[in-house]
């Protein structure tokens, strides 16, 4: 188990400041032309690990380079807090503002092969457990063969949900590693919360590496018998969470410590339903298997502080690294997103975990 979370130093927003820059030493600067900086900006930020050593990772609402709603797929180059984001894709047949139009969950790279589940793809609707949250259901997978250039189907393709309904409606795959390196058996993982914010379950499904894009190819977690013992079913409907906690589950991310023989799962909670400027609340758990049984690490309430309101953390597993017993790393996760807000991007922040074994 996991004991002693601690946070190094505050959040750095991207892009992040240049240790030591010294700009006397490029020379004379140009009186004709002006520098402009570029606001990476957008939130969610779903990512991975792809087998060329970047981290690949799709920006919801990205309202930069021209594209102001929907979603994008970019590249973090580098390591934290000095890492640099491009954009691969501006992915321009996915449109919508918020629950309106498409919106990123989940992102996994399986032998060189980009997956990225996608949701709201139905539009708005009700959300299951409050009028005022963001619903996030009705959802697909995209794949791409050339680290993101090009994805099918396209979104004009895609007719109907792959997993409709908010059960399985904001897949976020398990990561393992670069290009699932180190993953547990032939399946890829996948875990979804109920809701985009405050919802209060999460469903664990599984399908073969091979065959991600098969609706009917996916199977989930229905009973645990004998304890501990998870049965699979081909039915959504038959599911049954692997973790509850009511109203306090935004959009997860779970991820495999290889070093530390451990599951992380991050979750999160806003203060307000869908409030943008209320605060949030961070969780962290850990677990053996990633059907659990999933053990609180850390709470930290408020999180952060209400003009960053931050949500959706990930871990970039190439952003981790485990020495003796302490597992050290950087957690990513967006700011704000009230008109304006300045935290309406990409943040890191360092910390660190005693492992006891």
């Amino acid at each position: 188990m996991f004991f002693g979370f601690a946070w190094a130093g505050a959040a750095i927003p991207y892009p992040p400041p240049v240790p030591g820059e010294d700009t006397s030493a490029i020379g004379p600067l140009s009186g004709y032309f002006s520098k402009t900086e570029i606001r990476v900006r957008g939130d969610t930020y779903p990512m991975t690990w792809g087998d060329d050593g970047e981290l690949y990772a799709s920006s919801g609402d990205p309202h930069w380079g021209g594209k102001p709603d929907g979603l994008d797929v970019e590249r973090f180059s580098g390591m934290a807090p000095g890492y640099r984001i491009t954009r691969v894709n501006a992915m321009w047949d996915h449109k919508g503002n918020a629950a309106e139009g498409s919106k990123p969950t989940g992102m996994i790279c399986v032998d060189g092969v980009l997956y990225l589940a996608v949701q709201n793809l139905s539009g708005l609707k009700k959300p299951p457990h409050s009028e005022k949250s963001q619903h996030g259901d009705d959802a697909a997978i995209i794949r791409s063969r050339d680290h993101g250039l090009t994805w099918t189907p396209s979104r004009a393709e895609i007719t109907a949900p792959m997993f409709p309904g908010p059960e399985f409606g904001g897949p976020a795959f398990v990561n393992f590693g670069r290009n699932n390196a180190g993953a547990r058996d032939g399946f890829v993982y996948a875990i979804s919360s109920d809701q985009w914010d405050n919802g209060s379950h999460l469903t664990l499904g599984r399908v073969p590496a091979g065959r991600i894009m098969e609706a009917g190819a996916w199977e989930w977690v229905c009973d645990f018998a004998p304890p501990g013992a998870p049965r699979w079913t081909g039915s959504l409907a038959e599911a049954v969470p692997v973790f509850t906690r009511a109203r306090s589950v935004g959009a997860p991310d779970l991820v495999w410590v290889a070093a530390a023989n451990r599951y992380l799962l991050f979750v999160w909670h806003l203060n307000k339903d869908f409030s943008s400027e209320d605060g949030t609340n961070l969780y962290i758990y850990e677990a053996p298997e990633p059907w659990g049984p999933f053990t609180l690490v850390h709470e930290e309430s408020p999180w952060e502080d209400r003009e960053t309101t931050p949500y959706c953390p990930r871990l970039p597993l190439k952003w981790v690294e485990v020495r003796g017993d302490t597992l050290s790393g950087w957690l990513q996760f967006s700011g704000s997103w009230r008109e304006n807000s300045a935290h309406y991007l990409s943040h890191v922040r360092k910390f660190t975990l005693k492992i006891h074994r």
